[in-house]
């Protein structure tokens, strides 16, 4: 219609209306799988070098535990000491997002640079997420930043027990 006025999108709308963190979790799990999706694509479009095969999980137990358990938690856990880091120092919050995704991102760098890039986006929806449910308790807002930042590494646990049976 010619007569409507378009309103701006607001960042409020992507969220769940539930507030049931297990919601919240998944919404949020699966916002970073398409976001890491499209930015890989990407990576093709921009004819990047493919990964080394050093960078594939063999997709045996301790690479599924490691990405879907001890990765969520250990990287979960550098990502909020960087953001209570910054928090302390009051840092404004769109700076506590970006500077401690930027960090986990870049831990991500080898072997395969473009990797750094690629899940980005998705530890910045991490560390919004973290920042969204701070405000009622560390505590929570750490169990729903690991369940967020698990359920994004699923794909590439999935990935590598395929890779795993089709080799066996």
């Amino acid at each position: 219609m010619p007569g409507r006025r378009i309103l701006p999108v607001r960042l409020g709308s992507f969220l769940p209306r539930s507030r049931s963190k297990i919601v919240f979790a998944l919404v949020m799990g699966s916002y970073c799988i398409a976001v890491g999706s499209f930015m890989a694509a990407w990576t093709w479009v921009a004819r990047l070098p493919r990964p080394p095969k050093a960078f594939y999980l063999r997709g045996d137990v301790p690479d599924v535990l490691g990405l879907l358990i001890f990765g969520p938690v250990i990287e979960s856990l550098m990502l909020v000491a960087i953001f209570e880091l910054l928090r302390r120092v009051r840092t404004p919050d769109w700076g506590q997002v970006v500077v401690s995704a930027v960090f986990i991102s870049a831990l991500h760098f080898g072997p395969w640079w473009p990797h750094a890039f690629i899940v980005l986006p998705s530890f910045l929806i991490q560390s919004a997420s973290y920042l969204y449910w701070r405000r009622t308790s560390w505590k929570e807002a750490f169990w729903v930043l690991v369940c967020v930042h698990a359920l994004s590494n699923l794909i590439p646990a999935l990935n590598a027990v395929g890779r795993a049976m089709r080799h066996a």
